[in-house]
């Protein structure tokens, strides 16, 4: 379960971002991963619930974009959707390309909000 490592890494990221906002609480985690990546999005909520208890992020909600998978083809120029790791052009049949989007792994935004009355955000 490679979700459980990737979502560690996120947890850490996330802290260290946070760290320059005392008294703020994180309230959501965006993160944009390619479908490539071969994550279970139901699985990854589960170890970041697991993984941010006894930490602040605990009640925070981890909200996932997942990102289609595109390529081009290196012979015609196409761009084409992709299902899986090797693919091959729909028009002319070549088969790899540049991969365009699908690998995708961001922390796209961090949502924080007020936990206190002394303003911290």
């Amino acid at each position: 379960m490679h979700e459980m490592s990737i979502v560690e890494s996120l947890v850490e990221s996330v802290q260290q971002e946070t760290r320059a906002y005392p008294g703020a609480r994180v309230a959501t985690v965006r993160v944009r991963v390619g479908k490539l990546r071969l994550v279970v999005p139901e699985v990854m909520e589960t170890c970041y619930a697991a993984a941010t208890l006894d930490t602040p992020l605990a009640g925070s909600r981890l909200e996932l974009e997942q990102v289609a998978a595109t390529a081009r083809c290196p012979q015609c120029q196409n761009e084409f959707a992709v299902e899986e790791q090797w693919f091959e052009c729909p028009k002319c049949h070549a088969a790899g390309g540049e991969l365009l989007t699908g690998q995708e792994l961001d922390l796209v935004n961090i949502e924080l909000e007020e936990c206190c009355s002394c303003g911290a955000a």
